[in-house]
């Protein structure tokens, strides 16, 4: 056993009065690391920030989306990212409630999502033509409310395969059941760690919070993945090959307005407003002539003008060079 000098007594003194800890070890030893086996560490610092900006721009996303369906102003932000215990989760989480089950593939095991009432029932009032504002006291969606409220989920759950996509292709949640109790969903053990995404939604003047519980046995797969340098790399590759495909197959099912015109012409609102059934209108071009069809504001194509069966159509028979189409 070691004895102590009067000096280093002395030190050791000065050094507890004065509130200071960091005592040098003999010997060059390394300091404890304090670590608590029932909250184990499954991510680490830049796997949580990877994560935080994959769900910034679901957060984005589901702002338009939102917005779009209640024709309101909706904002969407990432609040916190963090890894606890299932148990701790489940004792957050307030009944009734709108408890998604989501299957994660192709990796098999389920993930939360979870909305506040609150939010629940702004969003279901704003759909339906109302302020938007939240009941007095949260209850459980009647049958007619959980048809729209599936009608949402489905757009967000969407909007989260289209984010995670970029962590790999063929990754993919779908709705699997739904709860209101989450006492009554067992996904996972209750010390098994969980990673949370907390994200505020505001709607109008009403703000709620959407959960998003992802056990790691889920994401273990792809947890390599999960840091930033990965994340803009495969940013910077979206004007890549696979990219390119990934675009077409998101856009492929946009509706687009298609127009024929056979020529255009003007007329007083004097000459307008005499133009009685049988009138003929000279537009300075015979109909055998082709017209333009365009593809919204777009001259993309000259077609020609025909009847089939009593209904009028129009033939492509060429298409616009590119420096035709402004």
């Amino acid at each position: 056993m070691d004895v102590l000098n009067q000096a280093e007594i002395d030190q050791l003194i000065n050094s507890l009065a004065s509130g200071s800890t960091g005592v040098e070890t003999p010997g060059g030893e390394k300091a404890v690391k304090v670590y608590d086996f029932r909250r184990p560490n499954k991510f680490n610092k830049d796997q949580l920030r990877a994560v935080h900006m994959l769900h910034d721009s679901f957060a984005r996303h589901l702002t338009n989306i939102l917005s779009t369906m209640t024709r309101s102003m909706v904002s969407a932000e990432v609040a916190n990212v963090e890894q606890i215990p299932y148990e701790e989760f489940v004792n957050s989480v307030l009944a009734p409630t709108t408890l998604a089950i989501l299957e994660v593939r192709p990796f098999g095991g389920k993930a939360l999502m979870e909305i506040k009432q609150a939010l629940v029932f702004a969003l279901i009032d704003r759909m339906l033509g109302g302020k938007g504002l939240p009941l007095e006291e949260p209850r459980e969606c009647t049958d007619l409310e959980r048809v729209i409220v599936d009608r949402v989920l489905d757009r967000i759950i969407g909007e989260l395969d289209d984010s995670w996509k970029t962590i790999q292709e063929d990754i993919s949640f779908h709705l699997f059941g739904e709860e209101s109790n989450p006492f009554f969903v067992q996904i996972v053990p209750k010390n098994e760690m969980v990673l949370l995404v907390n994200l505020r939604v505001q709607v109008g003047e009403i703000e709620g919070q959407l959960n998003l519980c992802l056990p790691f046995h889920c994401i273990e797969p792809v947890i390599d993945r999960f840091n930033p340098q990965e994340w803009f790399i495969a940013r910077d590759n979206q004007h890549s090959a696979e990219g390119r495909q990934r675009l077409k197959r998101r856009i492929r099912d946009v509706n687009i307005d298609l127009t024929a015109e056979l020529c255009d012409t003007t007329l007083t609102l004097k000459e307008l407003a005499g133009i009685v059934e049988g009138d003929v209108i000279n537009l300075g071009k015979p109909i055998t002539e082709p017209g333009l069809m365009k593809v919204g504001p777009i001259p993309k194509f000259t077609v020609v003008f025909g009847n089939v069966e009593g209904r009028m159509c129009a033939r492509i028979v060429d298409i616009l060079p590119p420096q035709e189409e402004e």
